[in-house]
């Protein structure tokens, strides 16, 4: 791996820009091992979205994860009611002013 990582560095210093060596960058769609779909999983705050926490291996705005404080569920006015980020699919929302970006109808973000 490791005279994988120099030759690439050796590659790119020394100009040579040919297809075959250049390596993809992540606007050029590079594979993460994740998709979209895969929303939700996460080790790491930073598995999820911008100021959302990680609450046991769960995203606190995804789909069947939980919350213990409003600043778990990303902010922009998302509340934790009962538990539930007021933005998460199966969360509940009162005002449109939970939904960060969207509005409040019959009782979800939508």
């Amino acid at each position: 791996m490791l005279q994988l990582a120099l030759a690439a560095a050796f590659t790119l210093f020394a100009g040579n820009t040919s297809p075959e060596t250049t390596i993809a960058s992540p606007a050029q769609g590079a594979d993460y091992g994740y998709s979209a779909g895969d929303y939700g999983k996460c080790s790491f705050d930073s598995d999820c979205n911008k100021g959302v926490k990680c609450n046991g291996g769960r995203c606190a705005d995804s789909d069947g994860s939980k919350c213990s404080f409003d600043s778990d569920c990303g902010g922009g006015g998302a509340k934790c009611n009962s538990s539930k980020c007021s933005n998460a699919p199966d969360g509940k929302c009162s005002f449109d002013s939970e939904c960060p970006g969207k509005k409040c109808s019959s009782s979800k973000c939508k």
